[in-house]
């Protein structure tokens, strides 16, 4: 973080050279050495050829912001439109219909592009351009450099096109398919600009209008759809919980009446009884029972 802040408060550090740059400058300064010698004026022709070299070769630091699930800018430049189209075939998108963001990078931007997602590098196709185009007047232009890229995370893809002149080597790339990438972190290089295509999904929330200047690595364009939105409420169900039954309890203690009646049992009821004619044995049973009602 320390290194970050230091980076930011001094400029100059955030600026490099790529060394191929560096030797073709080196070459191009030799060149306009060797023409000024035979005629002065022929010296300044070489010499543009060291500033675009210089150009070409040139790069910057980047910190790529701490956002899951969020979508970066590939490149430095200017969001020229923002449509919704079919995605080129090339790109081999599940979801054809994307919302594309256009970028217009100038011949002076850096040149580094950078991932516009966290994830994994899924297709790559790589067209080299013609020598007779050199400048990439307009992004559909024949005999123009282009690269197709799909990037994809958890489901969801990117899809990014790089177009630039076909004079040179402009379109360099470091990643291939199946690797795994970070969010803005350099996969490749595109000298001298161009355009930028980058193919999201529709339901992705725009950031950006057109008109805007972006810095690549850096400025978030969108964010894709995090995979707790659409499981927030999946485990949620209008139906209530059955109560449980209520249970019965059974008292223990019997009512008085219960344990009067027992007590009466003790005593024959008047059905049982049968009275005898001898006068000795009705006195005996009621000495009998006036006996166990004092117990």
């Amino acid at each position: 973080m320390s290194e970050d802040l230091d980076r930011r408060n001094t400029p100059w550090m955030t600026i490099g050279l790529d060394w191929e740059g560096v030797a073709a400058a080196l070459g191009a300064l030799l060149v306009a050495l060797l023409l000024g010698a035979l005629w002065s004026p022929l010296f300044w022709i070489g010499f543009a050829g060291v500033v675009l070299a210089l150009m070409a070769a040139r790069w910057s630091h980047r910190t790529p912001p701490d956002l899951a699930n969020g979508v970066v800018a590939p490149c430095d430049g200017v969001v020229v439109s923002v449509d919704r189209v079919e995605a080129p075939s090339e790109l081999r998108l599940t979801d054809s219909s994307t919302t594309r963001i256009r970028i217009a990078s100038a011949p002076s931007s850096t040149n580094k592009v950078y991932t516009p997602i966290s994830g994994s590098v899924e297709s790559m196709i790589y067209e080299a351009g013609e020598n007779s185009v050199p400048l990439a007047t307009r992004a559909e232009d024949d005999g123009l450099a282009r690269a197709y890229l799909t990037f994809e995370s958890r489901g969801q893809q990117v899809g990014v096109r790089l177009a630039s002149g076909g004079l040179g080597p402009r379109i360099d790339l470091a990643a291939e398919a199946g690797d795994i990438v970070r969010l803005g972190r350099p996969f490749g290089t595109r000298r001298l600009g161009g355009w930028c295509d980058v193919y999201v999904p529709t339901a992705v929330g725009m950031l950006i209008w057109p008109g805007q200047t972006l810095v690549g690595g850096e400025t978030v364009m969108g964010r894709l759809k995090a995979q707790a939105d659409s499981d927030l409420f999946d485990g949620v169900t209008d139906e209530e919980p059955e109560a449980e039954p209520v249970r019965e309890i059974e008292s223990e203690a019997e009512p008085e009446s219960a344990s009067e009646e027992e007590e009466d049992d003790d005593y024959p009821s008047p059905e049982d009884i049968s009275t005898p004619e001898d006068p000795a044995v009705i006195l005996a049973r009621l000495r009998e029972t006036s006996r166990r009602h004092d117990e």
